[in-house]
């Protein structure tokens, strides 16, 4: 979820898996892309531009997604994509039907192309509103405009999304951040 520990986990398990003999690539979210690059918040507020966004971020993203994959898989060594987010993250953005729509668009058959036809395991790691809402912040990512109510809903929409996946983690905010960490790294190691 948004202000979760999402960065500093990827930082985490990118250290751990490099000293354990892989090559790591991390794909960046496509939605941060196009922020971070001059779309603003307003534009969800033009009729129909939030499954539109969706749809370009699902298109930006499939195609990291893709490129990072082909990269690894050229360098034929033991390697290990890392996402920053997933495609089925974009449900908890638009409304069930706008995210109906996507899917036709996108010719997605079925919801499990996106969860277990793309990644391994899927580490969900909870908002910082959730629980830790002392620690929840804005400053430390230009992207997230998320009030702490709001990082809740989509934290609980975001988890929803990809429930069914068979190696689905939700690394809540039960131990402090560290603990977070650690637990998220041990799960890696049990894959």
């Amino acid at each position: 979820g948004p202000c979760g520990g999402k960065t500093t986990a990827l930082a985490w398990l990118s250290s751990y898996l490099r000293e354990h003999g892989f090559e790591v690539l991390t794909c960046p979210e496509a939605h941060t892309i196009l922020a971070s690059n001059g779309m603003l918040l307003s534009y969800y507020k033009t009729e129909g531009m939030p499954g539109v966004i969706q749809n370009t971020v699902m298109d930006i993203q499939m195609n990291l997604e893709d490129g990072f994959e082909q990269v690894k898989l050229a360098r034929g060594k033991p390697a290990v994509l890392l996402c920053d987010r997933g495609l089925m993250d974009g449900s908890a953005y638009i409304t069930r039907s706008e995210w109906k729509d996507l899917l036709v668009k996108q010719k997605v058959l079925n919801v499990c192309e996106l969860q277990e036809g793309r990644y391994n395991a899927v580490f969900h790691v909870v908002t910082a509103a959730e629980g830790s809402a002392q620690y929840y912040t804005l400053t430390n990512n230009e992207a997230r405009v998320e009030t702490p109510e709001l990082a809740r809903e989509l934290n609980g929409k975001t988890c929803k999304a990809w429930v069914g996946h068979p190696n689905l983690r939700v690394f809540d905010t039960s131990t402090n951040f560290e603990g977070k960490l650690r637990r998220l790294v041990e799960a890696t190691a049990k894959l």
